[in-house]
């Protein structure tokens, strides 16, 4: 055998382990990951925290709020009734809690959830029940860097593509670190037990 033909005969020989090496390298490329749904964007959410205290009953309003969450392609009223809608996640900033009372409640309220160690609450939506137009939605409620198992339950309502949902959830300050605020030297209390009120709009 020449020695032409003998390198002939080597490079055939090599060809099924050379295609077999592209295939790998085709196999070992990292697939772009395509998106779990459609982004949907808040319209105007709202979160205000209703009190009572040994005084009056106060209000606090979160100006620092961002809602998202996405959904499959579709009618958007009829995907988050099937179940459809996930990476729903809520975030306010403590220091952007405003009461209706004065700037000195407010500085006793962000001290109180010590807004410098824990700047955020946040809900994180793990799953979600529909019956009618009723919503029970589970997930982690995280306050002053205490996160608790919850179930926030509400209305959903829907008008010109846009879905909303409205609802309130009652706890105790104390069930999250939080010990209720003193003022006026010790002769105003603010009572442990708060109401969540929230509104949020859905929309693509």
């Amino acid at each position: 055998m020449s020695m032409k033909t003998l390198r002939m005969a080597l490079v055939l020989a090599a060809l099924p382990a050379l295609a077999l090496a592209a295939d790998a390298a085709v196999a070992d490329k990292p697939v772009a990951k395509k998106a779990a749904g459609v982004a949907l964007k808040s319209l105007s959410p709202t979160v205000k925290i209703l009190g009572d205290s040994t005084m009056h009953k106060w209000e606090a309003n979160a100006t620092v709020l961002t809602v998202t969450a996405v959904v499959k392609p579709g009618d958007l009223l009829a995907n988050v009734k099937a179940g459809a809608l996930s990476g729903l996640e809520l975030a306010i900033g403590v220091d952007g809690l405003q009461s209706t009372e004065s700037k000195s409640m407010d500085k006793n309220m962000h001290n109180a959830m010590e807004s410098d160690k824990a700047p955020q609450i946040t809900f994180s939506l793990t799953s979600y029940t529909v019956d009618g137009d009723n919503v029970a939605a589970k997930g982690s409620l995280s306050i002053h860097n205490v996160a608790k198992d919850v179930e926030l339950k509400g209305v959903l309502t829907a008008k010109d593509g846009v879905v909303t949902v409205k609802g309130s959830y009652d706890l105790l300050m104390s069930d999250y670190g939080v010990k209720p605020p003193v003022m006026m030297l010790g002769t105003v209390k603010v009572k442990d037990l708060v109401t969540i009120a929230y509104q949020f709009d859905l929309a693509k």
